[in-house]
């Protein structure tokens, strides 16, 4: 198994090597012909840039180790050290490193890729991480020199990035203090190994601010222990010690509890009162987190329920539809988003059934935004001039269990599901099928 991922992973190189080889060779074909001279006996002969055949022997050869996978792509670039997919086979090589955590050379083909020109946020990450680890002579100062890097082009990219089309404005705006958080925390440890404590500071309570992490109060916390700074100490590891504990983190919770009771204790002459500091630390994290969450995604107010129409939905005018109201009637559900495309097909076609069914006050139809940005579905139903009642699944996509959009569902006039289509299919006329699709549940 472990070959046959090897072999995919590499394919598109082989593939690759053996399309740039028929150009070349066709290429000297050409100008041969042009020429029509001979080839002078005493022209230096060129080593071909690359070979297909040698590059598909030092994958296979490899027999599935990726260990041996990475000697034998170093002697393929050894051999071929003009070859046009040098990049592709040094990426491959630096992820096997990695993956194999043999730092020495992950560390030589990161740096090579970097000074390659490319910006790669998650290179420079892991070699920052990698540098950290090591710790040669001069390793902490090159990781300085990344991470700075690593911070400058994070802050541009994260300044000009737009906004994916399936989250909410508030979902964008964590991820992106998440991600600001971990580089000001990974360049943070950073000063922090090189005794630049005030500066170290500086982007730790960055970090801090953006997102609540135990790493970042932990460091800080050392950083207030080393200025003398008891209580400061006792917080940042009091809260580095339950943010741990609730996020599941990789922290070591024993040394935490230790040094903690051991600054605690040196203060207090006791442990008396600690726990009620640990305890107000974990109710002041616990209500900052549900908050941030209440934020990210709107408490489910369906919950529990085992009956859709028992949902209430909210419509677009913030207003609530209660689906008991629907009862005894046959109720069509289409479940769309504002970022699919087939829904901008279909829901024209389920319109055009609507309006079929204008004057039959017993079928109801409802269209059902599962986006999470709510803030884009008004703009996009006046663009496509969409007229079908809307209102927002508010979990009632996940009662239904929908994974994939559109879907169609049809509840009969007992509540229960008489039919249910998931995607779009052009090959057949859309109206007429649902139409008698409501029939059928009409007479169920």
């Amino acid at each position: 198994m472990k070959s046959k991922i090897l072999l995919m992973g590499l394919a598109i190189l082989l593939a690759l090597g053996s399309t740039a080889w028929a150009q070349q060779s066709g290429s000297a074909g050409t100008q041969a012909d042009k020429t029509d001279k001979p080839a002078s006996p005493a022209a230096k002969q060129e080593p071909p840039v690359d070979s297909d055949d040698d590059l598909r022997k030092a994958i296979e050869s490899s027999g599935g180790s990726e260990t041996q996978i990475v000697a034998n792509l170093e002697g393929y670039l050894k051999k071929y050290p003009r070859s046009a997919h040098q990049a592709e086979i040094e990426n491959e090589i630096y992820k096997l490193s990695v993956k194999l955590r043999d730092r020495n050379r992950a560390i030589f083909y990161a740096e090579k890729i970097l000074a390659g020109g490319e910006n790669n946020i998650d290179v420079l990450t892991n070699l920052v991480t990698i540098l950290r680890e090591r710790r040669a002579d001069g390793d902490l100062n090159k990781a300085l020199g990344y991470s700075d890097q690593l911070v400058k082009q994070f802050e541009v990219l994260i300044s000009s990035a737009a906004k994916p089309k399936r989250i909410s404005a508030a979902q964008w705006e964590d991820r992106k203090q998440q991600g600001i958080a971990s580089i000001y925390l990974l360049r943070g440890r950073v000063q922090a190994d090189l005794g630049n404590d005030d500066k170290a500071r500086a982007d730790l309570v960055k970090s801090f601010g953006m997102a609540r992490t135990a790493g970042a109060a932990i460091t800080l916390a050392e950083l207030a222990e080393k200025r003398k700074n008891t209580d400061e100490a006792i917080d940042y590891y009091s809260q580095g010690f339950v943010i741990a504990l609730a996020a599941n983190d990789e922290i070591d919770l024993k040394s935490v509890r230790r040094k903690l009771s051991q600054l605690y204790a040196a203060k207090q002459s006791s442990e008396a009162g600690l726990g009620d500091r640990v305890l107000k630390a974990y109710d002041t994290f616990i209500k900052e987190r549900d908050e941030r969450l209440a934020k990210l995604e709107p408490p489910n107010t369906n919950e529990g329920l085992t009956d859709a129409l028992s949902f209430k939905l909210t419509k677009l005018d913030g207003s609530k539809l209660d689906l008991a109201t629907l009862r005894g009637k046959v109720v069509v559900f289409n479940f769309w988003a504002t970022w699919c495309g087939p829904c901008l097909t279909e829901m024209p076609l389920v319109e055009k059934t609507m309006v079929k069914y204008k004057d039959d006050t017993d079928v109801v139809f409802l269209a059902v935004s599962t986006d999470e940005d709510r803030e884009l579905v008004a703009p996009h139903l006046k663009q496509y001039k969409v007229n079908l009642p809307v209102a927002y699944a508010d979990s009632l996509n996940d009662f239904f269990t929908v994974t994939s959009i559109p879907t169609t569902i049809i509840l009969d006039r007992k509540g229960e599901v008489a039919f249910r289509m998931a995607g779009y299919n052009p090959r057949e006329d859309f109206s007429l099928m649902l139409s008698e699709k409501i029939e059928a549940a009409k007479k169920r």
